[in-house]
C-alpha cells in the first residue's frame, strides 16, 4: 500500500523526497495517514489545515493537527476562514465556498514557500463516489474520469501542481494501518449526516447498486483510469485547435478566431469553451452542459455581432469573424474596422483600399446586371453592397463619424436616421464607433458596412453600371 503511494508520486507525478510538500491535513483518517507515510519515507514537510469555522469542535481539530505535526515534527500552518461570508459574497453553496478557501490558502502557501506540489488525501472511495455522482448528473468525460493523481497546471496554479496519491488506496487499509500504528485521527460528524448528497450516495446508494453488481467499486475505479487516458487523447487534438483558435488573452478577455473554432468538431469546441471558462474563475467546477451549448450555439448564429451571458459575470461577445469571453467591459477594439483618427481615403474602383485592424475594402465593377441582382438578393453578409454608379458621382470616400451625420436607409421611403442612432440601435460598442468607416459620396452617405447601405443607388434591372464592395478581415491563420 504504502510502496504504491510512492509509486505514484515518483512516476506518475515526478514528485521526490528533495522538495518540499504542503499537505492538506483535516485531522480525519484519510489526510493523516498520508501526512505519516510521507513522514515515514523522508519527504520535506508543511502541514496546512484550514479551519472553516463551520462546527463547534472546529477548534478542537485544529488543535489536534498542530498535536500530530509537532510529535514528527513538521511545521503546521492553520488558517481560520470565513466560509460564510465568502458564500454569500459569491453566491454560491457553503460546501463549494469551503472547497475554493481551502485550495486557495493551500496554494497560497505552497507559492509563498516555493513548494514542489500540493497534497490532499482523497482516496479511492472517494474517488469512486465521484465518479458516480458525476454519472448520475449527466457529466461528460471530464466528469466521468473523476479526480486526477496529478493536475498540472491546475485552476490555483501553472506551476505548482495539485497531487492527489491516495486514488487508488481503500479506505478501509487506510483504519486498518492507523489502528496498527494506534493512530486515532478526528472524526467528523457530518459525515454521517445523509442530508449531504455525497452521504447519500456513500451510505444509501453504492450499498444497493452493489446488491446488482459485487464490483461496482472497482468498475467504477477503473472506468475512471480508462477514461482519464482517453481524455489526454482527446487534449492534444484540443491542444492544437486552442492554438489555431485563440487570437489574444489578455487580462480580463480571451479573443478567438470565429471561422477557426466552427472548423472544429462539436467535441472540440466544447473542450475550447470550457478551458477558456474555468481559465477565467479558480476552481469553477459548475461549467453545464447547458452553459457550454448555449456558447455554441450564439458563436454559430449567422449574425456579425451581439453578446450572451455564460455564469459567473462572463460573456461572449460576438464581433463578425471574432468572438470574445470576457468578465468585464473592457475590450479592445482590433478585431473591429477602424480608420485613422481624421483620416479620409478615396475608394478606387476596381481597387483595394487598406483599413486598420487587418481589414480590407476590396471593389470591382461587375459586367452582369442579373448575375449582381442575384447575388445581392442571396447576400447575408453585411459587409458587402452592390452600387448603381449611375445614380452616384465619384469619388467615393472612406471616412469616419463626423457631427450630424445621417443616412437615408434602404427601404425606407426617403426617411433619414442619424448614424449615432443607428449605432446605439445596432448595439455597436460604444469604442468602435468614432473610427467607423462610412462610404460616403459627396456629403451624403451611401454606406454603413457592417450595417445599413442608403437607398441613394440601390441596383435594379435597369442598372447598367454596377460596383460590388465588400469589406473583410484578412487575418493569418
Amino acid at each position: 500500500m504504502i510502496e504504491q503511494v510512492v509509486n505514484i508520486l515518483q512516476q506518475d507525478c515526478k514528485i521526490h523526497e528533495q522538495g518540499l510538500l504542503i499537505v492538506g491535513v483535516s485531522g480525519g483518517p484519510d489526510s493523516l495517514f498520508l501526512l505519516n507515510v510521507l513522514y515515514e519515507c523522508g519527504y520535506n514537510l508543511v502541514v496546512v489545515h484550514i479551519n472553516h469555522k463551520l462546527r463547534p469542535e472546529a477548534d478542537e481539530e485544529a488543535q489536534y493537527v498542530r498535536q500530530a505535526a509537532a510529535q514528527i515534527g513538521v511545521d503546521c500552518v492553520v488558517w481560520e476562514v470565513d466560509v460564510l461570508g465568502f458564500a454569500e459574497k459569491h453566491k454560491i453553496a457553503i460546501e463549494e465556498a469551503a472547497r475554493r478557501l481551502r485550495y486557495q490558502h493551500l496554494f497560497d502557501q505552497a507559492q509563498q514557500r516555493s513548494a514542489s506540489a500540493v497534497l490532499v488525501g482523497h482516496t479511492a472511495d472517494d474517488q469512486v463516489e465521484t465518479i458516480l455522482m458525476h454519472l448520475l448528473r449527466g457529466s461528460g468525460l471530464v466528469g466521468l474520469r473523476g479526480m486526477q493523481t496529478c493536475t498540472l497546471p491546475n485552476s490555483w496554479s501553472e506551476h505548482i501542481p495539485l497531487v492527489r496519491p491516495l486514488l487508488f488506496t481503500w479506505r478501509s487499509d487506510i483504519l486498518q494501518y492507523l489502528a496498527e500504528k494506534q493512530i486515532q485521527p478526528a472524526f467528523d460528524q457530518t459525515n454521517l449526516d445523509t442530508a449531504y448528497y455525497r452521504n447519500r450516495v456513500r451510505y444509501d446508494l453504492l450499498p444497493q447498486l452493489e446488491e446488482y453488481a459485487p464490483r461496482l467499486r472497482q468498475n467504477l475505479l477503473r472506468l475512471g483510469q480508462i477514461l482519464s487516458d482517453d481524455y489526454q487523447l482527446i487534449q492534444r487534438q484540443v491542444d492544437i485547435a486552442w492554438t489555431i483558435c485563440l487570437l489574444n488573452h489578455e487580462q480580463g478577455y480571451l479573443a478567438f478566431h470565429r471561422p477557426n473554432f466552427e472548423r472544429q468538431l462539436p467535441s472540440v469546441q466544447r473542450y475550447l469553451l470550457r478551458r477558456a471558462i474555468e481559465g477565467f474563475v479558480p476552481g469553477l467546477t459548475d461549467v453545464g452542459f447547458e452553459c457550454i451549448e448555449r456558447g455554441r450555439k450564439f458563436i454559430a448564429e449567422n449574425k456579425p455581432s451581439g453578446q450572451v451571458d455564460l455564469l459567473d459575470g462572463m460573456r461572449l461577445i460576438r464581433d463578425v469573424d471574432v468572438f470574445w469571453l470576457t468578465s468585464g467591459d473592457d475590450l479592445p477594439i482590433s478585431a473591429y474596422p477602424q480608420l485613422k483618427p481624421d483620416e479620409t481615403i478615396a475608394i478606387p474602383i476596381p481597387g483595394r483600399s487598406l483599413l486598420k485592424n487587418s481589414w480590407v475594402l476590396e471593389t470591382e465593377m461587375v459586367a452582369d446586371n442579373k448575375q449582381a441582382i442575384e447575388q445581392e438578393k442571396r447576400n447575408n453578409d453585411r459587409y458587402q453592397a452592390w452600387f448603381d454608379m449611375d445614380k452616384i458621382s465619384l469619388p467615393l470616400v472612406l471616412r469616419s463619424r463626423e457631427s450630424g451625420d445621417r443616412i437615408h436607409p434602404a427601404g425606407m421611403d426617403g426617411h433619414s436616421i442619424k448614424i449615432s442612432d443607428l449605432m446605439i440601435n445596432q448595439k455597436l460598442p460604444l469604442r468602435a464607433r468614432k473610427n467607423w468607416p462610412l462610404i460616403c459620396c459627396g456629403d451624403k452617405i451611401v454606406w454603413v458596412p457592417g450595417y445599413r447601405q442608403s437607398g441613394l443607388a440601390t441596383i435594379d434591372k435597369q442598372s447598367t453600371s454596377i460596383a460590388h464592395l465588400i469589406l473583410v478581415r484578412k487575418l493569418s491563420t
